[in-house]
Order: structure tokens, then C-alpha cells, then sequence
């Protein structure tokens, strides 16, 4: 597989993951680094779902209590269709089982922020 290939597939998988267009090729970070490894290197895997992956990386951006990618990753979730509000409410209260009351706490303000948002699109 070519460079280009790579990346072409890395931002299809971008698209088909967060619901946006993929950054254009040079345009940093995301569009350079991110969709290269992690969108066509990772998620393009066998061996999960999309579902299942999703909710990996869900559970590791609410660990790290980052409202940009726990936000990131509640909107992907909601514009794909891979998961609804009513399961990501339950996974907050199922998180916080395990991670505690303010991660889950967090992790709450970044779904609502993240739903109120594509509500008002």
C-alpha cells in the first residue's frame, strides 16, 4: 500500500468515525498524524467492531478527563449512529461505577456540551 493510500483509507475512516469531512492532507496535526496512524492503522483493524472500538476510546478519553476529546469522541459517536444519547447516559453512570463520581462527572458535562450542540445543527 502507497503513502497515499494509507492516508486516503486513514481519512475515509475518519469521516465514517466522526461524522465530519477529514482535515485536507498538510493541514497539521490531525490531518498528518492522527489520520495516518490512528484512523488507518488502528481503527481499520480486524478483529472489533467500530461499535467496540468506539467504546474503547470513549472509556480512555473519559479517563483522561479531557473535555476536548471526551467531546470529541460523545459527538462521533452521536453523528456516526454507532451510539445513541440513552447509551452513552449509561455508560456515564456505569463509568462512574468504576472511575468515580467526578471523571463521570466530567465526562457527563462533555455529553451534554456534545449533545447540545449537535442538537442545534
Amino acid at each position: 500500500m502507497t503513502t497515499d493510500e494509507r492516508w486516503k483509507r486513514g481519512a475515509e475512516e475518519f469521516s465514517a468515525v466522526t461524522g465530519l469531512p477529514a482535515p485536507a492532507r498538510g493541514d497539521g496535526y490531525m490531518a498528518d498524524v492522527v489520520i495516518d496512524q490512528v484512523f488507518a492503522e488502528i481503527w481499520t483493524r480486524p478483529g472489533l467492531t467500530r461499535k467496540e472500538r468506539r467504546w474503547i476510546s470513549i472509556t480512555c478519553a473519559c479517563m483522561t478527563g479531557t473535555p476536548i476529546a471526551m467531546e470529541a469522541h460523545f459527538a462521533g459517536a452521536l453523528r456516526s449512529g454507532d451510539v445513541s444519547i440513552d447509551e452513552l447516559r449509561e455508560f456515564v453512570v456505569h463509568f462512574a461505577a468504576y472511575a468515580g463520581h467526578p471523571r463521570a462527572t466530567a465526562a457527563r458535562a462533555a455529553l451534554d456540551a456534545s449533545w447540545a450542540a449537535l442538537s442545534e445543527q
